[in-house]
């Protein structure tokens, strides 16, 4: 036997001038819980919400709640620049300014931290940030702020 198959690239006949690509690695399951404070943070996010940033990232288990003020204020300043896209009703990627955000946050994230973050999020992280840097590739505006609210509803 070989290789697991881990993607596959299908080309549609009536398209003809784009190729799909399925990535096999991005298909993880999330329970339920999880998903619920997942979005409870983006949600707390895009309204800009640091104490629901901070209680749901440690329902999450993001957070122990025993943190530094400085390591709590670090996770939720990232959290609310990664929210910045579902703070607008349009979000031009083109102009973001995301990435050196949370890089510069990331040194005292990794210093201060008491516990790593759930194993969901490397997967999940990882796609999020693949679409994210895509956009931002493309310079794509994107709805994002709808987007959020056709999942999780009225922000």
């Amino acid at each position: 036997m070989g290789e697991p198959l881990t993607h596959a690239v299908m080309y549609d006949q009536e398209l003809r001038d784009q190729i799909e690509l399925i990535d096999f690695g991005a298909s993880r399951g999330f329970d339920n819980t999880f998903i619920e404070h997942y979005l409870k943070i983006l949600k707390s996010a895009a309204k800009g919400d640091r104490e629901g940033c901070a209680y749901y990232s440690e329902q999450i288990g993001f957070l122990t709640g025993y943190e530094s003020e400085v390591m709590k204020n670090a996770h939720v300043d990232s959290i609310l620049t990664l929210g910045e896209p579902f703070t607008t009703s349009i979000y031009d990627f083109s102009k973001q300014t995301i990435t050196n955000k949370v890089r510069n946050l990331i040194p005292t994230m990794l210093k201060y931290r008491l516990t790593p973050p759930p194993d969901e999020t490397y997967s999940l992280h990882r796609k999020l940030s693949g679409a994210f840097l895509l956009c931002a590739k493309l310079r794509s505006r994107v709805k994002c702020r709808k987007l959020l609210e056709e999942v999780v509803g009225e922000i």
